[in-house]
């Protein structure tokens, strides 16, 4: 059944009916564009309170654009996953989602498409939630338990991040390994972007790459490590352009793959539409990569920009 099939007229006008039903309609019209195109479609996540809509229109346009071709089809032209949705590990409830996501696509023979996250709103999460039992009425938040729907601490965060990485993981291998009947394509289930400005995540995602057979590392002294076409047709790993470019290029020189396994993404459009964005990654990398993290985001950055200014022979010493 569609989500949009079964509204609640208990809080929602006709009206409002009418506007959810357009709105998705023009976000199909889009799908079927980057559909024709061969362009992927990331869908972002947002406050805990807009997230269950967001969820819900993501899994009605994922069950839709991202179903799976039938055991006797040879075409490999479809893009898969086409529609990724993006996943916050800053909320307690996401491994348990995660798990529900992976099932639900396994069942209903569709592709998955995760965007792994921490979260940049954890400081406004964290208020709206207090503000909502200490009985404000202008609260937004949703959550009935007295508990906030995110993690406390950083560290929590970072497990939970890391927990749902060696989870997907271990799905692309399970995808990797499956048998497809001969002359059948092995058109990916399952397509990952891990979106992390975290050392400790990275090194921890090629670990695991290595540790369950998605990769191997090369001879030599450099020890590269080696990720096959059908590896890195289901996994990425990116981060901000013009943030943690060391981490970026030490990734990109710690791998080597046919297709990019290391992307840098870059937000686009009117200044007044991508500035709120990049404040949002901003506040993020300050709150979240925590212990002296954004300070030494913020020393790199300085450094880079001196030595752009004052040529390469620029050294801080």
């Amino acid at each position: 059944m569609d989500v949009l099939d079964d509204l609640s007229t208990d809080t929602l006008t006709a009206q409002d009916i009418t506007a959810l039903r357009d709105f998705h309609a023009d976000l199909v019209r889009i799908c079927e564009h980057a559909q024709e195109r061969g362009v992927k479609i990331i869908v972002d996540a947002e406050y805990s309170w807009y997230q269950p809509a967001i969820d819900a229109l993501t899994l009605s346009l994922t069950r839709q654009f991202n179903k799976l071709p039938s055991p006797t089809t040879k075409d490999t032209s479809a893009v898969q996953p086409l529609i990724y949705g993006t996943y916050q590990a800053y909320l307690q409830r996401t491994p348990e989602l995660l798990a529900q996501s992976l099932a639900d696509a396994k069942a209903g023979n569709y592709a998955l498409g995760v965007k792994l996250v921490r979260g940049a709103y954890h400081s406004y999460e964290i208020a709206a939630h207090k503000a909502r039992f200490s009985g404000s009425a202008s609260s937004r938040s949703l959550s009935t338990d007295p508990h906030p729907p995110v993690w406390l601490t950083k560290s929590d965060t970072d497990a939970c991040y890391n927990a749902c990485a060696r989870t997907l993981i271990h799905s692309i291998r399970e995808d990797v390994n499956t048998r497809r009947p001969k002359g059948v394509p092995l058109t990916p289930v399952v397509g990952v972007l891990f979106g992390t400005h975290n050392w400790e995540s990275c090194g921890l995602i090629l670990n695991e790459l290595v540790k369950t057979g998605l990769a191997v590392k090369g001879p030599g002294k450099d020890d590269l490590i080696l990720l096959p076409d059908d590896v890195t047709e289901r996994v990425t790993i990116g981060q901000l352009y013009g943030m943690c470019d060391d981490l970026t290029n030490h990734l990109v020189n710690s791998t080597a793959s046919n297709t990019p396994l290391i992307i840098k993404y870059v937000p686009y459009g009117a200044l007044s539409e991508v500035m709120p964005y990049l404040s949002r990654r901003a506040i993020e990398n300050k709150t979240v990569l925590g212990e002296g993290g954004a300070a030494t985001e913020r020393q790199r950055a300085g450094a880079e920009i001196k030595k752009r200014i004052f040529g390469s022979w620029y050294s801080e010493k």
